[in-house]
């Protein structure tokens, strides 16, 4: 999933599950305004009245950020054969599947 087709679609899912702040970790200038007008653009999607927002944080200053990457790369690993990680993570994980031609 790229960077900007994952956060259009994770908006309206999150959203759903009663997320109203995304953070997301901080890279240079032109890449966050990338990230801030994708989800400002998948909020075409919500609700009229919805809120949804989204913050940069550098990945130093949030360790929590790392659990993407930490999710990623087990979920990865399951689809090359590897379910070990997967395993461990069990129903914490929920798995969105997307297309992304």
């Amino acid at each position: 999933m790229s960077r900007s087709s994952g956060p259009r679609l994770l908006v309206c899912e999150l959203y759903g599950f009663g997320v109203e702040h995304l953070f997301m970790e901080a890279r240079d200038q032109v890449l966050n305004a990338r990230d801030v007008a994708t989800v400002q653009q998948a909020r075409y999607a919500l609700p009229k009245d919805a809120r949804f927002r989204l913050d940069h944080l550098p990945g130093t200053a949030e360790p929590l950020l790392w659990v993407a990457d930490v999710v990623a790369g087990a979920v990865r690993a399951q689809k090359v054969g590897d379910v070990r990680y997967r395993e461990i993570l069990g129903e914490r994980v929920i798995d969105f599947p997307v297309d992304v031609r």
